[in-house]
């Protein structure tokens, strides 16, 4: 049997951890009705970036659609991979509510802000802990990221996440100059 209250008390225990009331619902640019629909990273969308893999994952009851990616650079050289998990939400407040669902997935009891670490993504973002980002979780009005180092040794994943919001970022400057124009 599901003990429903021990799984509420956690998830409430973690919201507060995560100070989820002072964010939730929240964005940065434009309201929190915005919403991106049919959002995918394709091969040409991220510069610098060869997109090795995708795979469509089952939503959940809070997602449109999920899409895991792995990326590495474009050049040879480079040994860097990352793990990216695209959720398209049903809404801001759903897919602050998702990354609550995802970290209480990790160990760690409460992540570091990416801004304490100088990384200014997303209208909510969190990093690892240590000396350097080899994952964050942010999210972007209705789009949630995960990403993830997917080489052992320091590879921080901040340029690639940056990358990854600015491509939201102009998918609702376009969008919304489509709507407005």
């Amino acid at each position: 049997m599901i003990d429903n209250e021990a799984d509420d008390a956690y998830r409430n225990q973690v919201k507060l951890n995560y100070q989820f009331s002072s964010w939730a619902g929240q964005t940065k640019v434009g309201n929190s009705n915005v919403r991106l629909l049919d959002f995918r990273i394709e091969s040409e969308d991220l510069q610098g970036w060869k997109l090795e893999e995708k795979e469509e994952l089952p939503p959940g009851t809070r997602q449109q659609r999920v899409f895991r990616y792995i990326h590495s650079p474009a050049r040879e050289s480079s040994n860097q991979r990352y793990v990216s998990t695209i959720f398209e939400c049903s809404s801001v407040f759903d897919a602050h509510e998702t990354l609550i669902d995802v970290v209480m997935t990790y160990m760690a009891r409460k992540l570091p802000r990416c801004e304490t670490r100088g990384l200014e993504i997303g209208d909510i973002c969190f990093g690892s802990h240590g000396e350097v980002n080899l994952s964050v979780i942010f999210a972007r009005f209705n789009i949630l990221v995960e990403i993830q180092s997917a080489i052992p040794g320091l590879a921080p994943v901040n340029a690639f996440a940056g990358n990854v919001d600015s491509l939201i970022l102009s998918r609702y400057s376009r969008n919304k100059e489509f709507h407005e124009g």
